[in-house]
């Protein structure tokens, strides 16, 4: 199986820090794929933030490329990282050895791999390698956001044919997906503890043989602020936050088609129709140009250049005090971040019915903190999710006291999703798995 890449640059893997003889031994060897440090979204946040938490615990990270590795962070880098791997996969998947790749990392007392993919390859061979105990835990589902469209692996590793094979078996869909799923299996087989952060993800895993998932919910920060922005912070955001509107409407995420932005695009659209003074704005990185490059030209197509904004990575927490809806239109979710901050931010949000997404927003206790659409049926493969988003979104739209008193709701959600509360729930996962010199240096 081939893949492309989105640089083309054919460096060899990089090595950051010291060689193998002089790298401390770490607590914990984190191995990811495309996401953190250099990455900016849901995954590099959680772990910036699972680091900062346990300072007293040190870090390694194993992070996998494809391409060239990014030259800058967006994170800087805390006291406790002790080692950083920068590795890089080949275009070649048949020609991926994760057992080389293993002998490339420092030691450590426990692997936590943040996917089965490549990341749970390497994992898996460093359990074989040198007996450290393996933790697995699943944000989103590789094989399953795979199988739902997404068009390139965590490491950058873009799908050849998203959804004709012309003949070219490395462009079936499907088996990329088979591919994957042997993967996640293997994965699951061989990890000593699995956690992941919804129950949908945990049925999801209970499909492929996964013992047991322990589902641990995302945790979120406190907002330092939630009051209007000040003409300061207002002036370091895009220049569209600064043009007059009636109504402010964003999504916080990646410019992927996982995301299915052009929906949100479609579904401004219709909301415009009725409520001209609305803008629009994506809040989030555009690696992907070429899809980018569509969503533009579609909102150009549909009359919205000037409604309708990608403003790039931004300070997301700046945003969620700017806007007054906060919405999700992804084909797939685990438990989204850009919700919870939302919601802590006082935010009503309107989420697509996937993942976690309906148990965050109106499930369990309390009041609803927003609205939940559901895609149609998808027979004639035509489902879109645009119509009855902008219906929701139309629906806050009009009613200023719902969009407050939702707001409310979801900072009451939110109130006991802490960071430190995640932390703690993997410190003594950390401690029943480790050497019994670490579980002692981390005792509670």
């Amino acid at each position: 199986m081939s893949v492309s890449r989105h640089s083309a640059a054919r460096t060899a893997g990089s090595l950051t820090g010291s060689g193998l003889s002089q790298a401390p031994s770490a607590d914990i060897a984190l191995v990811l794929e495309g996401t953190y440090p250099y990455a900016i979204g849901g995954v590099s946040t959680w772990v910036d933030d699972l680091i900062r938490a346990m300072p007293d615990v040190t870090f390694g990270v194993v992070h996998l490329h494809a391409g060239q590795c990014p030259a800058t962070s967006p994170f800087s880098r805390p006291a406790n990282v002790v080692w950083q791997r920068d590795l890089r996969l080949p275009d070649d998947l048949d020609e991926i050895d994760p057992r080389a790749l293993a002998a490339r990392i420092p030691p450590a007392r426990c692997v936590h791999a943040l996917a089965t993919g490549f990341a749970g390859q390497v994992g898996v061979a460093l359990k074989v390698r040198t007996g450290t105990p393996l933790l697995l835990t699943e944000h989103g589902v590789y094989w399953y956001e795979i199988q739902e469209g997404a068009p390139e692996l965590e490491c950058g590793l873009r799908l050849h044919g998203q959804d004709l094979s012309d003949g070219n078996p490395c462009a079936n869909r499907t088996l990329w997906v088979d591919r994957f799923r042997l993967i996640a299996r293997e994965t699951y087989r061989m990890a000593d503890v699995i956690t992941t952060v919804c129950e949908a993800n945990a049925a999801l895993q209970r499909q492929l043989g996964a013992p047991d998932p322990v589902v641990i919910a995302n945790g979120v920060r406190r907002p330092e602020s939630t009051l209007p922005l000040t003409d300061d912070e207002l002036a370091t955001l895009h220049a569209s936050a600064r043009e007059p509107a009636g109504l402010r409407i964003g999504l916080v995420g990646r410019v992927t088609p996982i995301k299915d932005i052009h929906a949100f695009v479609r579904a401004a659209a219709r909301v415009v129709e009725e409520m001209p003074e609305t803008q629009f704005y994506v809040i989030g990185p555009t690696d992907d140009r070429e899809y980018a490059a569509s969503v533009r030209t579609l909102a150009r197509r549909l009359r919205l250049a000037d409604q309708f904004h990608l403003t790039g990575p931004q300070p997301a927490a700046l945003w969620h005090r700017h806007l007054d809806i906060v919405a999700l239109t992804s084909r797939s979710e685990a438990q989204p971040l850009a919700l919870l901050e939302a919601m802590a931010h006082g935010r009503p949000v309107v989420a697509p019915d996937v993942g976690g997404c309906l148990a965050l927003v109106t499930g369990e206790e309390g009041e609803p903190a927003g609205l939940i659409v559901t895609r149609p049926p998808d027979d004639l493969g035509l489902a879109d999710i645009a119509p009855p988003m902008a219906d929701a979104l139309l629906e806050l739209a009009r009613n200023p006291s719902q969009r407050a008193h939702m707001g409310r709701a979801g900072q009451l959600r939110t109130r006991e999703r802490t960071v430190e509360a995640v932390a703690q729930r993997y410190r003594k996962i950390y401690r029943q798995l480790a050497t019994p010199a670490f579980a002692s240096s981390v005792a509670a």
